[in-house]
């Protein structure tokens, strides 16, 4: 498993494998004490590049180069959140779409600037995402995420988001989850 892990590093420029079946069978779940050692020799991440929840703890101007130079490449910013070449560069790019209204105006033009995308042309396939989405729209023009409130309890949404209240209430939503709801005034 190191030397398939050594050989990832050699294609894709990191030892981020992603976690799950993929074309390299489960190596981000490969890990045993014993293995620590060898995986800190690859500079492999203990955390999740894709669990950034602070975009703005990372070296800005850093990121901000590393998302032109991806532009310069592929002719946009659409990075995908787990982006082989650079697992930390979509991370980030995750993190920053997430936390848009915690930003600042200066580091938002920045991003506006350079053609940031805020929205991933990418579909996540999640239901959770679709009806966050959703969330988000209805948020932009009430004001508020009281759904119920506005289109009645039996309303789709409405049910999600009492759904989500309760999940909430039993400490069952992700950190990510709980960042996206609070963009919308959670």
């Amino acid at each position: 498993m190191r030397a398939r892990l050594a050989r990832y590093k050699e294609d894709w420029g990191n030892a981020d494998a992603p976690l799950g079946p993929d074309v390299d069978g489960d190596l981000g779940r490969w890990l045993a004490a014993a293995r620590v050692d060898a995986l800190d020799l690859l500079c492999f991440s203990w955390v999740a590049p894709s669990d950034v929840d602070d975009p703005t703890r990372a070296d800005w101007a850093g990121m901000l180069a590393r998302l032109a130079a991806y532009r310069d490449e592929h002719g946009d910013c659409d990075v995908k959140k787990k982006y082989q070449r650079d697992p930390a560069l979509g991370g980030w790019v995750a993190a920053v779409r997430r936390c848009r209204s915690e930003l600042g105006a200066a580091r938002v033009a920045e991003l506006d600037q350079i053609g940031f995308v805020w929205q991933s042309s990418r579909s996540c396939g999640s239901a959770w995402m679709s009806s966050f989405r959703e969330l988000r729209a209805f948020h932009a023009v009430h004001g508020h995420s009281d759904v119920g409130a506005v289109l009645g309890d039996g309303h789709e949404l409405a049910r999600w988001s009492e759904a989500m209240r309760a999940a909430q209430a039993k400490e069952a939503l992700s950190p990510k989850r709980m960042a996206h709801l609070r963009e919308v005034g959670w």
